[in-house]
């Protein structure tokens, strides 16, 4: 074994347990960890000649929530190719055999991603896949953390894949960490981490709160609620239900959601009332219909 020196050490591993226990062995506190478990489980293969209808490059299927868990999607591959991904929660465990794989999808809410597939040739092995947690790992709390030691990525924070947002936050954090290392000067070490850090926890709050939160919706979702869920997860809903009908307020989302507009620009007045009617049309529907 060889012992290299580094004025500087990237924690890229994932796990994050490499910084853990250095912190540990350094005689430092470790940080406190915010965690919301999920159960997901996937299932994933290559199809090829699959067909997305209407020219779509992506197309995603959500589970109608809570009452269903199953969704999946399907998005382009190289050499024309197509990665399809089945998924779901508890028991809804999504299968390996190409037979009930494609069973599986027929079965989702709508039928685009079967339909996709259908005719389509598998070109790879079904690789199932799990998924317990999201956790965030709050390392800016931690004031004495080393100088020449930083985590990046799911190392901080692990996001639930079904909502895209891990790989988008890692390449915001890599930016932040270019642009830091930017201002170079002999003072740079001294100050790095805790900037790093502390602008990361602020980077990580706008999808956590988009792309991790929302899990609560499912009852048996672990993990401490925020105490003004339940008017989150209805401010979720009715802007789904109205991307689902304006194109302006879609790309508004998907630009949220791909973190090239912060989270408050959906608190423009115009759109929260709007938001608001689709929320209380909905409680509205879900009245009348258990009364009758």
């Amino acid at each position: 074994m060889e012992t290299l020196q580094s004025d500087l050490i990237i924690d890229a591993s994932g796990n994050g347990s490499l910084t853990l226990e250095f912190l540990k062995a350094s005689g430092r506190r470790l940080p406190e960890e915010t965690s919301i478990g999920v159960n997901m489980r996937y299932a994933s293969a290559l199809f090829d000649h699959a067909d997305i209808r209407d020219n779509y490059k992506i197309a995603y299927t959500f589970p109608n929530a809570p009452e269903a868990s199953r969704g999946g999607l399907i998005l382009p591959a190289e050499n024309g190719n197509y990665q399809v991904v089945l998924f779901g929660r508890g028991e809804d465990i999504p299968p390996i055999s190409e037979i009930e794989f494609r069973r599986y999808a027929r079965e989702l809410w709508t039928p685009t991603l079967y339909n996709a597939i259908k005719n389509a040739k598998r070109l790879t092995e079904i690789t199932p896949n799990s998924f317990t947690q999201s956790r965030w790992r709050h390392f800016a709390q931690v004031s004495d953390f080393p100088c020449g030691l930083l985590p990046i990525g799911d190392a901080i924070c692990r996001f639930n894949p079904v909502h895209g947002q891990g790989m988008s936050v890692a390449a915001k954090e890599a930016s932040l960490l270019f642009d830091l290392l930017g201002r170079f000067n002999s003072d740079l070490l001294s100050t790095l981490a805790h900037d790093f850090l502390t602008k990361a926890e602020n980077l990580i709050a706008d999808p956590w709160a988009m792309s991790a939160l929302p899990d609560f919706i499912y009852p048996e979702t672990t993990g401490v609620r925020p105490k003004n869920l339940e008017e989150r997860l209805n401010f979720q809903k009715g802007l789904g239900r109205l991307a689902a009908r304006d194109a302006a307020v879609f790309e508004l989302l998907m630009d949220v959601r791909n973190l090239l507009k912060p989270l408050n620009v959906l608190d423009d007045p115009s759109i929260v009332g709007r938001i608001e009617n689709e929320v209380a049309s909905e409680l509205s529907l879900s009245s009348a219909a258990q009364v009758a």
